[in-house]
């Protein structure tokens, strides 16, 4: 993985695409979380990063992690779905994490207690 970061109880990782680590929670789906770890040229990062913050256009939330990683954040409707992101900055990677719900469920109580959950998880990430 490169990578440690800390699981809620009852989450689990399963397969995804290459490169990709996935997790849910295992006692009741309430979306799947991926992160993506992508290795870059340390001086591209920020270029990378401002790019994207220009290319959402407003919709992008700056944030710092525990660790004091910096990052991105914003969500959008995807067909059914609804996808939040999180572009996180971490010495020379940048992590691409992503959280899938139902779009159902997007003002559910349940969906803001497994947010919690989530920026946890992406608060915690630490390179090895």
């Amino acid at each position: 993985m490169g990578y440690t970061i800390v699981l809620p109880e009852n989450w689990a990782e399963y397969e995804d695409e290459k490169n990709t680590n996935a997790f849910f929670d295992t006692t009741g789906w309430t979306g799947n979380l991926r992160i993506t770890p992508i290795k870059t040229d340390t001086k591209k990062i920020a270029e990378l990063f401002e790019s994207e913050v220009k290319a959402l256009k407003g919709r992008a939330e700056k944030f710092k992690t525990q660790n004091r990683f910096e990052g991105v954040k914003y969500s959008e409707a995807e067909k059914e779905n609804f996808m939040y992101y999180w572009y996180l900055i971490v010495k020379d990677k940048i992590f691409i994490c992503s959280f899938t719900i139902n779009l159902t469920e997007k003002e559910t109580q349940k969906n803001k207690m497994e947010l919690i959950k989530v920026n946890k998880i992406i608060d915690s990430i630490q390179p090895e």
